[in-house]
Protein backbone atom coordinates (compact mmCIF):
# COMPACT_ATOMS: atom_id res chain seq x y z
CA UNK A 1 0.00 0.00 0.00
CA UNK A 2 1.51 3.11 -1.03
CA UNK A 3 -1.17 5.56 1.05
CA UNK A 4 0.40 4.76 4.57
CA UNK A 5 -1.74 7.07 6.69
CA UNK A 6 -4.95 5.39 5.07
CA UNK A 7 -3.48 1.71 6.42
CA UNK A 8 -2.78 3.54 9.88
CA UNK A 9 -6.14 5.47 10.01
CA UNK A 10 -7.79 2.31 9.09
CA UNK A 11 -6.12 -0.08 11.91
CA UNK A 12 -6.94 3.12 13.98
CA UNK A 13 -10.53 2.72 13.45
CA UNK A 14 -10.47 -1.50 13.93
CA UNK A 15 -8.31 -1.79 17.27
CA UNK A 16 -9.49 -2.76 20.40
CA UNK A 17 -8.33 -1.60 23.97
CA UNK A 18 -5.79 -3.95 25.15
CA UNK A 19 -7.04 -5.55 28.47
CA UNK A 20 -5.03 -4.89 31.59
CA UNK A 21 -3.65 -8.60 32.94
CA UNK A 22 -4.49 -9.12 36.47
CA UNK A 23 -1.16 -9.37 38.74
CA UNK A 24 0.11 -12.71 39.10
CA UNK A 25 -1.29 -13.26 42.75
CA UNK A 26 -4.46 -12.19 42.02
CA UNK A 27 -4.92 -14.75 38.86
CA UNK A 28 -3.06 -17.48 41.26
CA UNK A 29 -5.70 -16.70 43.96
CA UNK A 30 -8.49 -16.74 41.43
CA UNK A 31 -6.75 -20.45 39.51
CA UNK A 32 -5.70 -22.23 42.64
CA UNK A 33 -9.58 -22.81 44.12
CA UNK A 34 -10.67 -24.37 41.03
CA UNK A 35 -7.90 -26.26 40.09
CA UNK A 36 -7.90 -27.61 43.91
CA UNK A 37 -11.43 -28.24 43.35
CA UNK A 38 -11.20 -30.16 40.54
CA UNK A 39 -8.20 -32.50 42.17
CA UNK A 40 -10.92 -33.36 45.26
CA UNK A 41 -13.55 -34.06 42.29
CA UNK A 42 -11.61 -36.28 40.42
CA UNK A 43 -9.82 -37.77 43.43
CA UNK A 44 -13.64 -38.80 44.79
CA UNK A 45 -13.63 -42.56 43.35
CA UNK A 46 -10.67 -43.55 45.03
CA UNK A 47 -10.56 -45.20 47.98
CA UNK A 48 -9.86 -42.92 50.86
CA UNK A 49 -8.63 -42.46 54.52
CA UNK A 50 -8.93 -39.59 56.45
CA UNK A 51 -6.09 -38.34 58.49
CA UNK A 52 -6.28 -39.06 61.97
CA UNK A 53 -6.25 -36.08 63.26
CA UNK A 54 -6.03 -36.72 67.31
CA UNK A 55 -2.67 -39.04 65.89
CA UNK A 56 0.59 -38.09 67.95
CA UNK A 57 2.30 -36.45 65.21
CA UNK A 58 -0.53 -35.11 63.16
CA UNK A 59 1.34 -31.66 63.63
CA UNK A 60 3.83 -33.05 60.75
CA UNK A 61 0.70 -33.54 58.52
CA UNK A 62 -0.65 -30.70 59.44
CA UNK A 63 2.53 -28.85 58.20
CA UNK A 64 3.11 -31.03 55.04
CA UNK A 65 0.19 -30.11 54.07
CA UNK A 66 0.12 -26.46 54.50
CA UNK A 67 3.76 -25.88 53.80
CA UNK A 68 2.77 -28.03 49.84
CA UNK A 69 -0.09 -25.66 49.50
CA UNK A 70 1.67 -22.24 49.80
CA UNK A 71 4.73 -23.68 47.79
CA UNK A 72 2.06 -24.76 45.10
CA UNK A 73 0.59 -21.33 45.24
CA UNK A 74 4.12 -19.77 45.34
CA UNK A 75 5.21 -21.84 42.10
CA UNK A 76 1.94 -20.73 39.96
CA UNK A 77 2.51 -17.37 40.91
CA UNK A 78 6.10 -17.76 39.19
CA UNK A 79 4.31 -19.29 36.38
CA UNK A 80 1.92 -16.90 35.98
CA UNK A 81 4.71 -13.73 36.18
CA UNK A 82 7.20 -15.43 33.88
CA UNK A 83 4.11 -15.48 31.50
CA UNK A 84 3.95 -11.82 31.37
CA UNK A 85 6.87 -10.10 28.80
CA UNK A 86 9.04 -7.85 30.86
CA UNK A 87 8.61 -9.97 34.04
CA UNK A 88 10.96 -12.84 35.85
CA UNK A 89 10.29 -14.42 38.62
CA UNK A 90 13.11 -15.84 41.22
CA UNK A 91 12.60 -17.74 43.61
CA UNK A 92 12.70 -16.13 46.59
CA UNK A 93 14.44 -16.54 49.98
CA UNK A 94 10.80 -17.27 51.62
CA UNK A 95 10.15 -20.12 49.13
CA UNK A 96 13.60 -22.09 49.58
CA UNK A 97 12.78 -21.48 53.16
CA UNK A 98 9.38 -23.27 52.71
CA UNK A 99 10.88 -25.70 50.88
CA UNK A 100 13.34 -26.48 53.51
CA UNK A 101 10.71 -26.99 55.65
CA UNK A 102 8.93 -29.10 53.26
CA UNK A 103 11.69 -31.79 53.29
CA UNK A 104 12.04 -31.28 57.18
CA UNK A 105 8.47 -32.88 57.34
CA UNK A 106 8.98 -34.99 54.81
CA UNK A 107 12.39 -36.25 56.67
CA UNK A 108 10.34 -36.48 60.15
CA UNK A 109 7.17 -38.07 58.45
CA UNK A 110 10.03 -40.87 57.37
CA UNK A 111 10.96 -41.36 61.08
CA UNK A 112 7.85 -41.80 62.33
CA UNK A 113 7.34 -44.78 60.10
CA UNK A 114 7.29 -48.43 62.01
CA UNK A 115 9.47 -49.04 58.42
CA UNK A 116 11.01 -46.52 57.30
CA UNK A 117 12.70 -47.78 54.19
CA UNK A 118 9.73 -49.07 52.98
CA UNK A 119 9.67 -52.20 50.22
CA UNK A 120 9.09 -51.84 46.54
CA UNK A 121 5.54 -51.70 45.04
CA UNK A 122 4.71 -49.29 48.64
CA UNK A 123 2.93 -46.21 47.43
CA UNK A 124 1.46 -46.63 44.39
CA UNK A 125 -1.95 -45.44 45.80
CA UNK A 126 -0.02 -41.96 46.20
CA UNK A 127 1.11 -42.62 42.94
CA UNK A 128 -2.52 -42.68 41.49
CA UNK A 129 -3.76 -40.45 43.50
CA UNK A 130 -1.36 -37.57 42.70
CA UNK A 131 -1.81 -38.10 38.91
CA UNK A 132 -5.26 -38.25 38.90
CA UNK A 133 -5.95 -34.97 40.71
CA UNK A 134 -3.20 -33.48 39.01
CA UNK A 135 -4.06 -33.87 35.42
CA UNK A 136 -7.26 -31.80 35.88
CA UNK A 137 -5.32 -28.83 37.46
CA UNK A 138 -2.96 -29.05 33.94
CA UNK A 139 -6.21 -28.37 32.23
CA UNK A 140 -7.06 -25.76 34.61
CA UNK A 141 -3.82 -23.95 34.27
CA UNK A 142 -3.12 -23.90 30.84
CA UNK A 143 -6.47 -22.70 29.96
CA UNK A 144 -5.59 -19.74 32.81
CA UNK A 145 -1.65 -19.28 31.22
CA UNK A 146 -3.65 -18.72 27.34
CA UNK A 147 -4.53 -15.72 28.59
CA UNK A 148 -1.26 -14.15 28.35
CA UNK A 149 0.82 -16.92 26.50
CA UNK A 150 4.54 -17.04 27.39
CA UNK A 151 7.84 -15.83 25.56
CA UNK A 152 9.17 -18.46 27.87
CA UNK A 153 7.11 -21.37 27.70
CA UNK A 154 9.23 -24.40 29.15
CA UNK A 155 9.88 -22.17 32.29
CA UNK A 156 5.95 -21.03 32.69
CA UNK A 157 5.17 -25.05 32.34
CA UNK A 158 7.83 -25.90 34.18
CA UNK A 159 7.33 -23.92 37.60
CA UNK A 160 3.66 -24.26 36.45
CA UNK A 161 3.79 -28.46 36.66
CA UNK A 162 5.69 -28.13 40.01
CA UNK A 163 2.89 -26.04 41.52
CA UNK A 164 0.32 -28.64 40.53
CA UNK A 165 2.50 -31.84 41.63
CA UNK A 166 2.73 -29.30 45.38
CA UNK A 167 -0.90 -28.98 45.24
CA UNK A 168 -2.01 -32.73 44.72
CA UNK A 169 1.05 -33.56 47.77
CA UNK A 170 -1.53 -31.10 49.68
CA UNK A 171 -4.62 -32.69 48.22
CA UNK A 172 -2.84 -36.29 49.21
CA UNK A 173 -2.29 -35.16 53.11
CA UNK A 174 -5.93 -34.93 53.99
CA UNK A 175 -6.04 -38.75 53.58
CA UNK A 176 -2.65 -40.02 54.24
CA UNK A 177 -1.21 -41.48 57.20
CA UNK A 178 1.17 -39.20 59.25
CA UNK A 179 3.95 -42.13 58.36
CA UNK A 180 5.34 -42.61 55.10
CA UNK A 181 8.04 -44.69 53.80
CA UNK A 182 11.31 -43.47 51.40
CA UNK A 183 9.83 -45.77 49.13
CA UNK A 184 6.69 -43.85 49.37
CA UNK A 185 8.23 -40.72 49.49
CA UNK A 186 10.11 -41.65 46.18
CA UNK A 187 6.86 -42.86 44.60
CA UNK A 188 5.12 -39.13 45.54
CA UNK A 189 8.05 -37.28 43.88
CA UNK A 190 7.50 -39.61 40.99
CA UNK A 191 4.41 -38.84 40.54
CA UNK A 192 4.80 -35.22 40.76
CA UNK A 193 7.98 -35.18 38.12
CA UNK A 194 5.06 -36.90 35.76
CA UNK A 195 2.68 -34.23 35.92
CA UNK A 196 5.48 -31.54 34.92
CA UNK A 197 6.32 -33.29 32.04
CA UNK A 198 2.68 -33.90 31.23
CA UNK A 199 2.50 -30.16 31.62
CA UNK A 200 5.23 -29.25 29.58
CA UNK A 201 4.35 -31.64 26.63
CA UNK A 202 0.71 -30.31 26.60
CA UNK A 203 1.61 -26.65 27.20
CA UNK A 204 4.20 -25.71 24.58
CA UNK A 205 2.36 -25.14 22.04
CA UNK A 206 -0.90 -23.21 23.77
CA UNK A 207 1.23 -21.60 25.87
CA UNK A 208 3.83 -20.56 23.01
CA UNK A 209 4.01 -16.60 22.20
Amino acid sequence: MVDHDRLIDALSMTAQPVRRISPAWARALMWMPVALLLGYLFTRPLHRAALDWSAPNAGIAIAGILLSLALGAGALVAAFTVSVAGSAARLRGGMMAAFAAWLVCAALAIGASAHPAGKLGQGSYCFTFILVAGLPMIGAVLLALRRTRSLAPLRSLALAGGGIGFLSFGLLGFCHPVGMSAVDFAMHLAAALALAIVTVALGRAAVAA
